[in-house]
């Protein structure tokens, strides 16, 4: 089967991907690292859930700000190769670093874990800048689906950055992210992230719908989703926008008129240049 063939029968850009591979490859050949460990040995002796923790770095050759990629997969995984390493790609060339973020998914998904996971990789960067030849004093996180609610709860005060002490994202991008616990969230997403007894427990959907916790100083966002997404209600994103409106919070919103879900880095979509987009909403 062609990559054009693929693209075809998926929604995923199957020359997207492999751009994403070629720029990792292109990085080891260089002689660079880019595999970061976001643990020690002694703490996955207490809780070996912690080894799904780490970073894989898309470096650029110059001191630049850095953004975090989360990858969707209904916190039953992480579809980094989809959707982070081709946007980590195109990062690079607006010329930030790029970090892919592996958090822990599955039976290890129950918050706080990925929260902690984004935390814990934050403070590992701004605490390890001069090495990676990292400007600590800018960043701003990105993320898809299930990623795209880490991403956006992390840019919280109550769940997020002012909670674990960390300095707040400059901006936040978010493609087709689940935002709600509640009705309108992705089944696997509020079950895995929830934990499976407590998705009526409404102190607890309270506590992780972001909707319900955007504050004036929530940062600068920019989000967008297909109008008939067949996977996350167009719904979260609608309550997204309209609590940044009301919070007076600088955003720009974006859709587009299709059925899809998991483009990831737009190649090839009506979404294309979204990155680009983004990044200039960012720096404006």
């Amino acid at each position: 089967m062609t990559l054009e063939q693929f693209s075809r029968l998926s929604c995923w850009n199957a020359q997207s991907i492999t751009d994403g591979y070629n720029r990792l490859l292109e990085i080891v050949e260089e002689g660079q690292k880019i595999y970061y460990p976001l643990w020690d040995q002694g703490d996955a002796d207490t809780d070996p859930s912690i080894k799904e923790r780490y970073l894989i770095h898309f470096p650029v050759k110059k001191k630049a700000p850095f953004v975090i990629v989360c990858a969707g997969g209904g916190y039953l995984g992480c579809a980094s190769m989809i959707e982070a390493y081709p946007t980590c790609v195109h990062l690079n060339q607006l010329g930030y670093h790029a970090f892919s973020l592996n958090y822990r998914c599955g039976e290890n998904a129950k918050a706080p874990n990925p929260l902690d996971d984004m935390a814990y990789a934050i403070d590992y960067i701004r605490k390890n800048g001069e090495i990676l030849g990292i400007d600590i004093s800018d960043y701003a996180i990105t993320g898809f689906s299930a990623g795209g609610h880490l991403a956006a709860c992390f840019g919280t005060e109550s769940a997020g950055w002012k909670h674990y002490n960390l300095p707040s994202p400059s901006a936040v991008f978010l493609g087709y992210p689940v935002v709600t616990m509640g009705e309108k969230s992705h089944d696997s997403s509020r079950i895995m992230f929830l934990g499976k007894e407590n998705i009526y427990d409404e102190e607890i959907i309270s506590r992780y719908s972001v909707e319900l916790l955007i504050t004036p100083d929530y940062p600068p966002t920019f989000v967008w989703q297909c109008t008939r997404d067949h996977t996350v209600p167009i719904e979260n994103t609608q309550m997204l926008v309209n609590a940044l409106t009301e919070n007076n919070v600088p955003h720009k919103y974006e859709t587009f008129d299709s059925d899809n879900h998991g483009w990831g880095a737009g190649d090839g979509t009506l979404a294309e240049g979204w990155i680009e987009r983004a990044v200039s909403f960012w720096q404006n």
